[in-house]
């Protein structure tokens, strides 16, 4: 929906919002009128014409809730607006009649009907300024019967009286058309606004995913999507310093891949991509989600044990244990059937020690366990 549309739709709704008015105004205008003229000569007309006035007025209620569940079920159209303005021109139409009443009558029946009337268009100029083809259709019809009569009139005073009617009216196009471009504007910056903060989300929107993205990308392996060293040592940070506020333990569990490259060379890098991620997969499921598991190389691996008992080598162990067990069942690869193992290097953390220094110190205990021959583990000379 354009712009445009947006702002004649805005402007349809306060249109119809602010229809009360003038039917009530329209209908004590119209009784007033009736109940002044009550004993004089012309009283059964005035009487016939607040009548008709009531049933067109019964007739733009009806119309009025017709439109407004047309507008909730359909939308906004341009010919349900149009079809709208003219139940205004009928009571327009019901108003400019009362002009011809005033042919020939008595000098304060002619004031009434002219301030009557004019009040009438100065009203529509508050409530249909919002849509001028509204405002048209109903002070048109109103005004124009009586500036006729009373131009056509041999009376100079009549004349006169028609003249300042035409200026009356001019000036309240003037304001009705000054009105609908203040509510215009006032529309259109709304409008705008909102396109601008919806905008502004949708970027902002975009830029965190975007954010969350790199983020992730920065510290995860783009392989197995596990914590790459980046980010392990900052989970190992964060392990050391609760262990150190609860005094309990962290461990390290060091792991590089027996029988890798043998697979990474015989079937290619597409087979040992995916025995990588389901070392991965394996590894995941036999630690706890407080732990950490991250790749650190080509084919090594590390865990993390946090909050652990401080007597915590057995508890170190059971879980080494777990991860070399999880080797025991081969990989089916591309259609070929490998056999993998892994050597393990532990080691405990102690307060005040720097993450590199102990990583450096299970990496060497993995390379110890190596020596031992595959699926063995070793421990870090200092613990």
């Amino acid at each position: 929906m354009s712009l445009q549309t947006r702002i004649d739709e805005a402007l349809f709704h306060r249109l119809l919002s602010g229809a009360r008015i003038p039917l009530l105004g329209s209908a004590f205008g119209g009784l007033l009128i009736a109940l002044s003229q009550l004993g004089s000569e012309n009283s059964r007309w005035f009487l016939l014409w607040c009548a008709v006035v009531y049933v067109v007025i019964i007739f733009r209620v009806y119309c009025l809730k017709r439109c407004k569940h047309m507008l909730a079920k359909h939308g906004f159209s341009y010919p349900l607006a149009y079809q709208y303005c003219l139940t205004l021109a009928l009571s327009g139409l019901a108003w400019g009649a009362l002009g011809f009443l005033a042919k020939d009558a008595p000098p304060m029946t002619v004031i009434i009907v002219i301030t009557a009337i004019q009040a009438m268009v100065m009203g529509g100029v508050v409530t249909m300024a919002s849509c001028i083809p509204a405002f048209f259709a109903f002070s048109l019809p109103a005004m124009l019967p009586t500036v006729l009569v009373f131009s056509f009139s041999e009376n100079l005073s009549s004349f006169i009286m028609a003249v300042f009617s035409v200026i009356f009216y001019l000036l309240m196009i003037g304001v009705a058309y000054r009105f609908n471009q203040s509510l215009r504007q006032a529309a259109r910056i709304s409008f705008e606004n909102e396109d601008l903060i919806g905008s502004l989300k949708e970027a902002y929107h975009k830029i965190s995913l975007q954010n969350e993205e790199l983020n992730h990308v920065a510290h995860h392996d783009a392989l197995t999507g596990l914590p790459n060293r980046k980010l392990l040592s900052l989970r190992l940070q964060q392990a050391m310093e609760l262990a150190k506020v609860k005094k309990n333990g962290t461990a390290i569990l060091y792991l590089d891949l027996d029988g890798f490259k043998a697979v990474n060379d015989q079937l290619g890098h597409e087979a040992g991509d995916l025995a990588l991620v389901e070392v991965a997969q394996r590894l995941s499921s036999v630690i706890r989600g407080s732990d950490t598991l991250a790749r650190v190389g080509g084919d090594e691996f590390v865990v993390v044990l946090s909050d652990l008992p401080t007597q915590s080598k057995a508890s170190v162990e059971m879980v080494a244990q777990k991860c070399l067990r999880v080797f025991e069942r081969e990989f089916q690869i591309l259609d070929h059937i490998c056999q993998l193992g892994t050597s393990i290097g532990l080691t405990l953390c102690h307060e005040g020690d720097a993450i590199e220094a102990v990583l450096s110190a299970a990496d060497k205990a993995m390379y110890q366990a190596k020596l031992l021959g595959c699926g063995q583990m070793s421990w870090a000379p200092e613990c």
